[in-house]
Parts: C-alpha cells; structure tokens; sequence
C-alpha cells in the first residue's frame, strides 16, 4: 500500500466519523416518572343546564424531567348498574407539575357508587414507555339526562 495513502484515508475515515449523526434520544425510565393519579372527582352542575349530573375529575400529574413526550389517559366510569362510559384524554407535553380538569358532562345519571379507573400511558422522548393505574369510588344522587360528552383543561 502506497505511504501517501495512508494519512488520506486516516483524514477521510475521520471526517466520516464527524459526519455522522448523534441520537440524543433519552429513554424514559421507571424512576423519571413520580406519579399520576386522580386526587379528586365529584357531581356538580358542569354545563349549567340546571341539573347536577356532571362528573369533574382531577388528575394530577409530577414528573421530575422534561423527557415526557405524551400522555394517553384511559378513564373507564362504571355507574352501579354495570354501564361504563370510556373516555380517552391525550396530553402532548405534559407539564412537569399540573392538574388535569376532566369535565365529563351528562354521566352522574343512576345513584348509588361509581368507579372511576384511570390508565396512563407515559411516553417518553426516547420512546420508552411506562404504565400507572389509579382508581377511585363515589357517590352521586341520581342526576337527570342529555348527552355525555367531555371537556379537559390544565
């Protein structure tokens, strides 16, 4: 092998090497994620039609990093005779610290007790993804009717 070609070809491999993209990708991991939960869900009159059958839920997010890129929330409301509504809420960066208002209109329609159970689905930036489940029991009085539907705000 020719002596020339050598520090060329030692000069091409190095330019090849800072040629080459970097992934920062950051991997989210169990410990990046504190907690989501639901620290509160009550009846009220939501849509101000008079009747008090509107379900508010608070759902509270911490996360100690920016690395979360999204959050599907999975929120299944069982009423006591087995009829569940399934609501779907999708955060795209999710505050580090925040609540989550989830107005769920028209659903406090039978008395007796109701389970809420939430699933979140945390995303981080990196793709890594981790899964928390939190669950909760009222009671509303019988409300009245109308069409369900949702409204969710920070």
């Amino acid at each position: 092998m020719n002596k020339k070609l050598i520090p060329l070809m030692v000069l091409a491999g190095m330019l090849f090497l800072t040629c080459m993209p970097v992934a920062d990708a950051q991997v989210l991991k169990v410990a990046d994620v504190t907690y989501i939960q639901i620290i509160d869900v009550y009846y009220a009159d939501l849509d101000d039609d008079g009747i008090e059958d509107d379900i508010k839920l608070l759902v509270e997010f911490s996360f100690p990093t920016d690395t979360v890129a999204r959050v599907d929330l999975n929120i299944w409301i069982e009423l006591p005779s087995g009829y569940t509504f399934n609501v779907r809420v999708s955060v795209l960066r999710a505050p580090g610290e925040s609540i989550l208002n989830i107005d769920c209109f028209n659903t406090a329609i039978e008395s007796g007790w109701y389970t809420v159970t939430l699933l979140a689905s945390v995303m981080g930036s990196g793709g890594g993804r981790y899964y928390i489940m939190d669950e909760i029991v009222f009671d509303p009085p019988k409300g009245g009717s109308g069409l369900p539907g949702v409204v969710a705000y920070f």
